[in-house]
């Protein structure tokens, strides 16, 4: 009798604890996140408006290079630093909300940081709901482990509509 309750409750463990699940079980696969499938659905260079979808389109300009302020968040020094300036138009029926506008970058295999850098004017996306039919301008900074004239690209999120902009370090 013994011996069956133990047997019962080692079961009963292991189905509750998950180890007794099948190694092909559907539920063990990790669900991948938003931004490892995100992936740009529009593309084009600095300068030039990018259609997102939704009405919704972006302005990126020519990187420029920079020097962050003392204070300066995610600046290591030795890293190429560049400034753009953003203009997001908002041609959609709703406001934008700002907590869905991301961005990441790159420069090839290296790494590129956010850089945020009030004494420069670099305070990243806004912080209100874009409304439908108007623009937001703001300023965004990278600092990358690369040198000027290595490639750059950025990818931008705004929802569920993403673009890749293409360029080069300034």
């Amino acid at each position: 009798m013994k011996k069956s309750l133990t047997v019962v409750a080692v079961i009963a463990t292991l189905v509750l604890t998950g180890c007794g699940k099948k190694a092909n079980d559907a539920s063990t696969t990790p669900t991948p996140s938003a931004t490892e499938t995100a992936t740009a659905a529009a593309s084009g260079g600095f300068g030039s408006p990018v259609t997102l979808g939704g009405g919704i389109s972006v302005t990126m300009s020519t990187p420029s290079s920079f020097k962050p302020g003392n204070f300066a968040s995610n600046y290591l020094p030795g890293q190429a630093a560049n400034v753009f300036n953003v203009s997001l138009k908002n041609g959609g029926t709703t406001a934008i909300d700002p907590t869905t506008i991301s961005f990441s970058a790159n420069s090839g295999t290296n790494t590129c940081t956010d850089v945020l850098d009030g004494d420069n004017g670099v305070a990243g996306p806004p912080t209100d709901p874009i409304a439908a039919g108007a623009t937001a301008t703001f300023k965004f900074a990278v600092g990358c482990d690369a040198k000027a004239g290595a490639p750059l690209h950025v990818d931008i999120t705004v929802g569920s509509s993403s673009a890749g902009i293409d360029g080069k370090l300034a």
